[in-house]
């Protein structure tokens, strides 16, 4: 009984080996260069391969132009807010559609030169009014 018992242990030590040796094996296979270069070379080509029958090429041109257009764009709106570029922009009512805040000139009301046109014109009237 003792004699199975040590052959037993013996045998779990001996699995207990093999089972690290296989790991280090294992471990030190997939971390080398040259395990991954095949696969993923063979990876490399199978994209390739997909992109020509399943892709059209005007995507692939026009793809990295949106790309381009949009990083511009968020880099011009990031200028804008770091350095505080920004104009609040307001449309009235008698503007077009089509137009944009920048066409249409500011309309500036001077209240003084309003005051004195609507007396003069009250003046008229009176004078209209008593000469009748």
């Amino acid at each position: 009984m003792i004699f199975e018992l040590v052959s037993v242990m013996g045998r779990l030590r001996d699995y207990k080996n093999s089972f690290f040796e296989v790991y280090w094996i294992t471990k030190s296979t997939l971390a080398t260069f040259w395990f991954w270069a095949p696969i993923l070379y063979m990876t490399y080509v199978i994209f390739q391969l997909w992109l020509m029958f399943y892709v059209h090429p005007a995507t692939l041109a026009i793809f990295p132009l949106v790309l381009i257009v949009y990083g511009m764009r968020q880099e011009n709106k990031r200028l804008k807010t770091r350095y505080g570029l920004v104009k609040t922009k307001r449309l009235r009512a008698e503007q077009g559609l089509g137009t944009d805040p920048e066409q249409v000139k500011p309309f500036e009301w001077k209240v003084e030169q309003a005051v004195e046109q609507y007396e003069q014109m009250l003046e008229e009237r009176k004078k209209g009014a008593t000469e009748e």
